[in-house]
């Protein structure tokens, strides 16, 4: 199984990775998922892997092969046994296809223990054996004992088994001794370069780049031969040579010449293998390349290199900023070069051309590591679609914390300080605006007000925070706990300090007021995903922990504890729950100007209204919005039963519930909408 990383990949290669993948050239997307493993092989992660894998799980229909194949590879080190069903399925959609095959069991075995690995494979009548075997190996640590008694001997196996073998050395993955008893692998894998089968000798080539412990000393292919062997061998050996500076330097006229091959496929290649090294005499070589390239595709390699060294090289400078500036603001060409250049100087030459670009100063330059760009006070009026409204600090703090970027403002007449901040990236951000009422329906409907005339454009209202719970020891399906997100349903929000008094008792007079339809239909959207084992919140959560701290993490759960007559009881048992992550409801909210610590009320208002969370300010919210035609939703996280044994533990934990349960509901909205 894999070992997770909390190292997350830089925001500027994530923005160039979204562009590559979600590009529609082929070979785009499949250079931008080859870059995507490497950075998932040096311990690195995409900060939403969840939400990458449900795109990966939609590459696995692209009518390209090697999409689909390194969408599986890709699948092996990003995804999650959640995954696991579509991967079975790409495995049975492409069994006459070897190499999406093998990719597909490699991902499988990765992403399954190897006892329940072993179970899939028997049932798609998949020996493990052979070519199969040394694909469930890549990317886990199963079935070693069948991998130490295997042999590949080069003389008599299939092209298919040799280039699993040649990946596997690649990786570092393989055995010491996997081609022969008695020699190491480094002392037979050049025997590969001059296989019949140039993908074959293509594998051996990249396995001997791409292993730390291989170098160009392990190529058997006499380097002036090279010029008659197949583009795809050529283009591999001419990235060995720049494996490294010494190589590189010791072999500066093999380099050249692979600077003038006919192909420019195997020109990228070696443009690309410069990207990370550079010395003196090389400056020379790639800027008289540069000029002289015809092929687009080869001159963005060279950019990158040269904007990945301009620190190095004066003379790149001016070429890199010239290309950046003459490309459009969303390419793959400014993508790229923010990516290569970031934490230079020459990065912060790129945000001048932006920032002049439109009209701005450098002092609304965006930090490094910020996501998204700065949106003005005035187009945010104009602009934002989305209002959050928390009561807490806590609440407020929690919001914020899921926000990819966020800027404070505020509005003359208008007393609210806000935030707008965005979720993601790129074309798809999302910005929201958060107002922070206090405790109470009167704060919350003053604020709603205050924000619907500040932001003209607003449509959707949603309260994010946290409120107490209705347990139901009795019914574990729609048994309440602490952590767990309640959102209303169609029964919407009940005011039950809205009474009539009489003689004979106090009857609620308020009338269900049901949620936005248009918000709803999306949380709906949610649940069938979390049938389907899609849960984006889950990512969020464990995201805002990190960037909140300890004090936001789940509480043990023995502080989980409910109470009758003042005596702890368990929990029902419920084989659904996923343990330590929040389970999801739906229901009535119940709402009031008191803070309700009274167990025998509480279950009144669970069985008699279907109440499954209360709090104190959505009513209020509901008024304000109602009077300018709007709907709202309402997003609590549990942090207590409503009863005397009420305390502050589960707090911070329930507010990021509530609001990473809040951005998974925005980004699952229709772009149109936006």
């Amino acid at each position: 199984m894999r070992r997770r990383t909390d190292s997350f990949i830089d925001v500027r290669d994530a923005a160039y990775l979204e562009l590559l993948i979600g590009d529609s050239d082929p070979e785009s997307k499949k250079i931008g998922l080859q870059r995507l493993c490497k950075l998932y092989r040096q311990g690195l992660r995409y900060r939403d892997d969840e939400r990458l894998a449900i795109h990966l799980m939609g590459l696995l229909f692209n009518d390209a092969p090697k999409v689909k194949r390194w969408a599986l590879n890709a699948l092996a080190l990003a995804g999650t046994r959640t995954n696991v069903v579509a991967i079975v399925e790409a495995i049975h959609r492409n069994r006459n296809d070897p190499d999406i095959l093998a990719a597909g069991i490699s991902a499988l075995c990765a992403l399954l223990p190897e006892d329940e690995a072993r179970s899939e494979l028997a049932k798609a009548d998949l020996p493990i054996e052979g070519s199969i075997l040394l694909a469930a190996v890549q990317h886990s640590g199963h079935f070693q004992e069948e991998l130490r008694a295997t042999r590949v001997n080069i003389d008599t196996a299939g092209s298919t088994e040799l280039r699993r073998a040649g990946i596997l050395i690649g990786l570092d993955r393989a055995p010491e001794n996997l081609f022969s008893p008695s020699l190491h692998n480094e002392k037979i894998i050049g025997e590969l370069n001059s296989h019949p089968d140039p993908i074959v000798a293509q594998y051996s080539i990249w396995a001997t780049y791409e292993n730390p412990k291989l170098g160009l000393k392990n190529l058997r292919l006499p380097l002036h031969d090279v010029a008659s062997k197949p583009t795809n061998v050529r283009k591999y050996v001419y990235q060995l040579i720049v494996k490294d500076v010494a190589t590189a330097q010791d072999n500066l006229d093999f380099l050249v010449m692979g600077s003038e091959d006919e192909s420019a496929d195997a020109r990228a290649g070696l443009a690309t293998g410069l990207r990370d090294i550079y010395f003196d005499s090389l400056e020379t070589v790639v800027l008289d390349w540069y000029e002289d390239e015809d092929a687009d595709l080869v001159k963005q390699r060279l950019l990158e290199h040269m904007a990945k060294n301009a620190s190095r090289s004066p003379g790149y400078r001016d070429p890199v900023l010239r290309a950046y500036e003459s490309s459009n603001a969303s390419s793959l060409t400014r993508a790229r070069l923010e990516a290569a250049a970031r934490d230079t100087e020459l990065y912060l030459d790129m945000k001048k051309i932006v920032y002049n670009a439109d009209g701005r100063g450098l002092f609304a330059l965006d930090l490094p590591g910020t996501a998204a760009p700065r949106i003005s006070a005035a187009s945010a009026a104009q602009s934002v679609k989305v209002l959050l409204v928390t009561a807490l600090p806590k609440e407020e703090a929690a919001v914020r914390a899921t926000f990819d970027h966020d800027l404070t403002l505020g509005q003359r007449g208008d007393s609210t300080v806000y935030h707008v901040g965005s979720y993601g990236t790129g074309a798809n951000s999302r910005n929201v605006v958060l107002a922070a009422a206090g405790v109470g329906k009167s704060n919350a409907a003053t604020v709603t007000a205050n924000a619907l005339r500040t932001f003209t454009q607003l449509e959707h209202i949603i309260m994010v925070g946290i409120a107490g719970g209705c347990p139901n020891v009795d019914k574990p399906e729609e048994h309440i706990r602490l952590g767990d997100v309640v959102f209303s349903g169609n029964a919407g929000v009940v005011e039950y300090d809205y009474v009539k008094e009489t003689r004979t008792g106090r009857q609620v007079r308020s009338s269900l007021q049901r949620p936005s339809a248009a918000l709803l239909q999306v949380a709906n959207s949610l649940v069938a995903g979390e049938l389907m084992s899609v849960r984006p919140w889950e990512t969020i959560i464990s995201a805002g922990v990190i960037r909140l701290g300890e004090k936001f993490a789940r509480p043990a759960s023995e502080t989980d504890v409910i109470h009758n007559q003042g005596v702890g009881i368990a929990h029902p048992e419920d084989l659904e729950r996923k343990p330590d992550v929040p389970r999801i409801h739906t229901g009535a909210i119940g709402t009031a100007d008191t803070l309700l610590k009274n167990d025998l009320k509480r279950d009144d208002l669970r069985d008699r209204y279907g109440v499954r969370a209360v709090e104190m300010e959505a009513s209020g919210l509901q008024n304000a919005a109602w009077a300018q035609g709007k709907d709202i939703f309402v997003i609590r996280g549990i942090c207590d039963y409503c009863d005397q044994n009420k305390n502050d533990i589960w707090q911070n934990y329930a507010a990021l519930v509530a609001a990473a349960y809040a951005r998974a509901l925005v980004e699952a909205m229709p772009s149109e909408w936006f």
